[in-house]
């Protein structure tokens, strides 16, 4: 018989920093989401401290009469479908390729592909060579040269290294080629490591401002995080005649594209959590 857990007295600060943690955690993003959805008046007062004083979805609403923010936010979700798309396709195939044993380069490309994480040339070559390549004010700009992640891939392929190699062997007893072994046997058994592939890097072409900052001049490819940054520093929003002052539509605006801007990832997260602990674990263990 398991005995029944008991509390003991030393669990206590462990406790208190948990409840303290959360409430922390917590807070900032209850507090945003009030901000967006009470009254103008009392957004600019600045005396909504939890929940929503009075209730208006007035700066949602101007949210989709803005053709800018729509727009930024469209590249958002591309910049993000694609890249991410990309990025654990090339991952997972060539960390594949780098744990499979009989490839005769394997510790050398494995080799330089761990001195990208601790040597950089730099943001000025960086950007000499998109301008090089042609890729200057384009959409491939964000996704190209961060493609890749050497970190990602040093853990996907640890994890494929995990798996029985004996399976691989069997595919092979029976004509299958090594393209059948990753598409039929590896990939299938991959959904830990893939769900922590698609969550690193949709997390990171969503919140990515610095690359299109430097390699996106036309706003009309621009996404939703450097309107967020515009609007956060310069508080410009441009009115949308739905009758508010000019004050309170920056104030509303604000918190109310905060509230976009993080949603989506928020809503993604759970479904995708109870892979992630495993996946992380079993890549970076071994």
């Amino acid at each position: 018989m398991n005995r029944k857990e008991r509390f003991i007295p030393s669990d206590i600060p462990i406790i208190i920093a948990t409840i303290l943690i959360i409430i922390f955690t917590l807070y900032p993003v209850i507090y945003v989401v009030s901000m967006s959805f009470s009254e103008p008046s009392h957004v600019l007062a600045r005396d909504v401290y939890l929940l929503p004083k009075g209730f208006s979805l007035k700066a949602y609403r101007m949210i989709l009469d803005n053709a800018t923010v729509l727009r930024s936010f469209a590249n958002t979700i591309w910049y993000t479908v694609v890249g991410a798309a990309a990025s654990v396709t090339l991952t997972a195939t060539t960390a594949f390729v780098l744990s499979r044993k009989r490839f005769f380069l394997r510790r050398q490309l494995s080799l330089l592909m761990t001195l990208t994480m601790f040597i950089s040339g730099g943001l000025v070559p960086l950007y000499i060579l998109v301008q090089k390549m042609h890729l200057y004010n384009t959409r491939w700009a964000i996704v190209l040269p961060y493609i890749i992640s050497a970190y990602n891939l040093i853990i996907t392929r640890s994890f494929f290294e995990s798996l029985p190699e004996e399976m691989a062997e069997a595919v092979k007893i029976d004509g299958g080629s090594e393209w059948t072994v990753m598409t039929r046997i590896f990939i299938p058994l991959s959904k830990p490591i893939i769900s922590v592939l698609i969550l690193f890097y949709g997390v990171g072409y969503w919140n990515s401002y610095f690359a299109p900052l430097i390699f996106l001049s036309n706003e009309k490819l621009q996404p939703i995080q450097l309107y967020l940054r515009s609007i956060l520093i310069t508080s410009e929003v441009q009115a949308s005649g739905m009758g508010l002052d000019a004050v309170l539509m920056n104030e509303q605006m604000k918190y109310a594209v905060i509230v976009i801007a993080c949603f989506p990832i928020m809503i993604l997260y759970p479904f995708i959590q109870k892979y992630f602990e495993k996946g992380v674990l079993i890549g970076a263990v071994k």
